[in-house]
């Protein structure tokens, strides 16, 4: 049996869309996919799904296999991160010939969080952009995502990384990145 008949884009793209834009719905959906996601991770990593790049919702997949999986799989592990960067090449891809626009709104949110999660301020802001548009379109649905994305910007211009990852990286953490946090922390309750 061909290894791309038991893999299906529509399998991964329903896990991550189907319940949305209810957040908490949609991270417990997610959340209750793991072994589904895992298996499509691995089978990833081992290039069994490569030929999905060759269409738009097959690059949508393949973006919520690098992007979003590791984050409900490994928990606070660096290999969360392992595939951001070829999560940012197609979304890369996508943006640069415009080809995201074919996307339904949900899938352009998903298909351009690798830049959200971005230390690179172009990314950002490319992605800030976005989900602006989005935001003024259906401010209900997305307006959650452009505020973090405002945020996220802001962190970015000011520290050039994200501090809470710095110490699942082994970084040093500033203390002005310590009081950002906490002001920060604290300003979200």
């Amino acid at each position: 049996m061909n290894s791309q008949m038991k893999y299906k884009q529509e399998d991964i793209i329903k896990i991550f869309i189907q319940e949305w834009p209810n957040i908490e719905f949609g991270i417990k959906t997610i959340s209750k996919s793991k072994d589904t996601l895992k298996k499509y991770y691995w089978a990833i990593l081992q290039s069994k799904l490569q030929l999905w790049r060759k269409t738009i919702k097959g690059k949508l997949a393949l973006i919520l296999i690098y992007d979003q999986a590791p984050r409900f799989i490994f928990d606070d592990n660096p290999r969360i991160y392992d595939t951001d960067k070829l999560a940012r090449e197609i979304t890369a891809e996508l943006f640069e010939n415009s080809e995201y626009k074919k996307l339904l709104p949900l899938e352009i949110m998903f298909a351009f969080f690798p830049y959200h999660h971005s230390e690179n301020l172009e990314h950002q802001k490319i992605a800030n952009k976005i989900f602006k548009e989005l935001y003024e379109k259906d401010s209900k649905t997305f307006e959650w995502i452009y505020h973090a994305s405002n945020t996220y910007n802001e962190i970015i211009a000011k520290f050039g990384r994200f501090p809470h990852r710095n110490k699942i990286f082994g970084r040093k953490t500033t203390k002005e990145e310590k009081n950002y946090r906490n002001a920060w922390y604290l300003a979200s309750f």
